[in-house]
């Protein structure tokens, strides 16, 4: 603690002092920088470093030095933030005032034709207002008077500046400058950490704390809340992440200058954490592509981007109010088709697949030598029973396979028995330790809650079959039945042999990223180093259709794909792709890329409330699809009228995660509806970068400019400084 935190402590407080605007040194924070909201319009704030802060105020350079500075909202803070509505942003000067006149004609309130140097546009706006709702009730008339796309801003200055008060000292401020006494220290407010330094201000509604710190190192606070680099690690895509957000920041410097800063800290803008949230993934990500931006006709782009598209972006203007954004045009979430590969095999996919499954699962043990190649050659060689001698064979091969030591497994009796084989499989794989210690008292009954039970023969085979149970090797038939006593045919020997085999994970059997394929060889990720092999002209091609395993003549694949391989006499024999019945769409790993919602005419009646009032729902109608197949006009229907959302208001009154979704209608016997059922994809706006979709991308080997372009159309990725 220093000496003058010590003294403000014990000695009596002086009399509150008003003070001017800070004056805190300048050249603390490098150009370019950027003033983040952290914290709007809070009660109290509490600010600390190491080795203490000082704190900046007034024009004759008074300062404090303090352990800690607390804030707390003064008296006098006049005023309040002013709600307007904008009814178009126009970039003809003589449309805007055409505008101008129409919206006092309608409204009978004098519009302002305001310039705005950073779009580029003529704003028409109309109305002051003390609170949001009134402006949204004006919003929302001029849009039923055939002037639709008003919405409501926040406009005006900050007006005369109010008081806070510094507790440590008991001074009165009109404003303050807070930076770390040490030099190496950061600023921590309310537990979170930030570069730079920190400004607090007082306005109508308490205190904003204000972070004013260099672009790239804001960046660093944006990059992993935006686009997480655990769930989503592909540096490509996060270098696209940190290029849109610089570009994004760039753009939007100014926009809340009337509350004191350039750009908010919350979803509503960018998502910023400070220092306390920067990751070494993301800061090597901002760190490559420093200074970089995403520019059109040599500015930093509007660059919106939304978390999950579902499959296709939106055009711009379909969602947010203004006119068309040249860059701003939806398109397919997928990668080019020049990432795409096919790997085509000579082997007939019929006569792999003679029986559901059974095709795939013989290939599999096939390759891994568990079975004789001619095993399967003719149908009643699968179709019969497996001699004793078949059976030791199979597995002492499968134990081979697993390259693990086998244990005794005196089982007397047929093999072929279903009960016995069970039995002698679990001993010969050393399973029944997996028995005996890792299924609890209750196990056994429960997952042997089968017809015949009792048909299962002493307690090892008992706890075999549980064992089989619970690994997914052995399931009841569809009778609820395990037939334990039945005989074995070949190729219920082979289906239980592979997916014991799946179980046991055989090093035989690679699980790998396809990486490509050329000149005939196959090549995968397994690590940071690609592996190639030659691929077998007759390789058994599969497809997992997450769990439904189907033969193939031919597989298309995209890098970042997974697939499954087995090696036979060093070429690729075996070669099964997992895919997802979510289709071919790069952000389709989100688990949001497909929803669903369920609203009564109640619930739908009490959402669109605030823009208008309907009566009693009888029904909601898309007017208008965009290019994605996105709801873009929506009518909601009523005993006294309809209310149409357009725009970012459909999903954001309808309380749903994108407005890319279709409707259907449970319906009473008389007719009404009863219940909507909203079937959607994909979480956001759905305008610009695909966020998930712009990992798939850098899964499938494009780069972070390929990945901007594809987004924002016609753009240029060039050096600011």
């Amino acid at each position: 603690m220093t000496a003058a935190a010590c003294r403000s402590v014990q000695e009596p407080r002086p009399a509150p002092v008003a003070r001017e605007q800070a004056a805190a040194p300048t050249g603390l924070v490098a150009e370019p920088s950027v003033r983040v909201g952290v914290l709007v319009d809070v009660p109290r704030v509490s600010i600390g470093a190491d080795s203490g802060v000082i704190v900046y105020a007034g024009r004759d350079g008074h300062r404090s030095v303090v352990a800690r500075a607390t804030f707390v909202a003064g008296e006098g803070a006049p005023g309040g933030p002013r709600y307007r509505v904008q009814v178009a942003s126009l970039a003809a000067e003589t449309g805007a005032e055409n505008v101008a006149t129409r919206v006092q004609e309608t409204a009978g309130l004098p519009p302002t034709v305001h310039w705005n140097p950073r779009t580029e546009t003529h704003q028409v706006r109309v109305g002051e207002f003390g609170t949001r709702d009134e402006a949204l009730r004006l919003a929302t008339r001029l849009s039923r008077s055939g002037l639709p796309g008003a919405f409501v801003v926040e406009d005006g200055g900050p007006g005369e500046p109010g008081k806070l008060r510094l507790v440590e000292t008991g001074e009165e401020l009109t404003s303050a400058t807070i930076v770390p006494q040490g030099p190496d220290d950061l600023l921590a407010a309310d537990a979170a950490s930030y570069r730079g330094v920190l400004e607090v201000r007082s306005t109508p509604a308490g205190l904003t704390v204000v972070n004013l710190v260099h672009i790239e190192d804001y960046l660093r606070g944006v990059v992993p809340n935006e686009l997480s680099p655990a769930a989503f690690p592909e540096m490509e895509a996060l270098k696209a992440q940190a290029v849109a957000a610089r570009s994004y920041v760039l753009n939007h410097l100014g926009e809340f200058a009337a509350r004191g800063y350039d750009i908010c800290a919350t979803p509503a803008c960018q998502v910023y954490r400070g220092q306390s949230s920067e990751h070494p993934v993301t800061d090597r990500a901002v760190a490559e592509t420093r200074g970089l931006v995403a520019s059109w006709r040599g500015r930093p782009i509007n660059a919106y981007y939304t978390s999950t598209c579902g499959g296709h972006t939106e055009d711009g203007e379909n969602v947010f109010d203004g006119p068309p954004i040249a860059y701003l045009k939806g398109v397919a979430c997928a990668p080019e088709r020049s990432a795409w590969s096919t790997v085509h095999s000579a082997a007939a996919p019929r006569e792999i697949a003679k029986e559901p499954g059974l095709g795939r699962d013989l290939s599999l043990l096939r390759a891994l030598g568990v079975v004789d190649p001619t095993l399967g050659g003719e149908a009643r060689k699968l179709g019969g029973i497996p001699t004793d001698a078949e059976v030791r064979t199979w597995v002492a091969r499968l134990r081979g396979a697993l390259r693990r030591d086998g244990c005794p497994a005196p089982v007397s009796g047929a093999l072929a028995r279903r009960g016995t084989f069970a039995q002698y499989l679990v001993a010969a794989l050393c399973w029944e330790e997996r028995g005996r210690r890792l299924l609890a008292p209750p196990d056994p009954e429960y997952l042997l809650a089968v017809e015949d039970r009792a048909s299962l023969a002493g307690e090892d085979e008992r706890l075999a079959a549980a064992v089989l149970v619970q690994e997914g090797v052995l399931s009841p038939f569809p009778d609820n039945t395990l037939r334990p006593g039945a005989a074995l045919t070949r190729a219920e020997a082979v289906t239980l042999l592979a997916r014991a085999t799946e179980k046991a994970d055989p090093p035989g059997l690679i699980a790998a990223e396809f990486a490509g394929v050329a000149a005939g060889q196959v090549t995968v990720l397994r690590g940071e180093v690609p592996e190639s092999w030659p691929l077998d002209p007759e390789v058994r091609l599969f497809r997992n259709l997450e769990g439904v395993r189907a033969a193939a003549s031919e597989l298309t694949l995209a890098v970042g794909d997974r697939v499954n391989l087995v090696l036979e006499d060093g070429r690729v024999a075996f070669l099964e792709a997992e895919q997802t019945r979510k289709g071919a769409a790069a952000d389709r790993s989100s688990r949001y890329y497909r929803w669903e919602a369920r609203l009564t005419p109640a619930d739908l009646g009490r959402m669109v409330a605030r823009y208008g009032e309907v009566g009693a729902v009888r029904d909601m109608v898309p007017r208008r699809i965009g290019v994605s197949g996105r709801v873009v006009e929506l009518a909601v229907q009523g005993s006294e009228g309809e209310v149409v959302l357009r725009g970012l208001r459909i999903r954001t009154a309808l309380g749903l995660r994108e407005s890319l979704f279709v409707i259907e209608r449970e319906r009473d016997p008389q007719g009404a509806v009863q219940r909507f059922l909203i079937t959607g994809k994909g979480w956001g706006h759905g305008v610009g970068l695909c966020q998930v979709g712009a990992f798939g991308l850098a899964q499938s080997g494009s780069t972070f400019e390929q990945i901007l372009q594809h987004y924002y159309r016609g753009v240029r990725v060039e050096r600011t400084y």
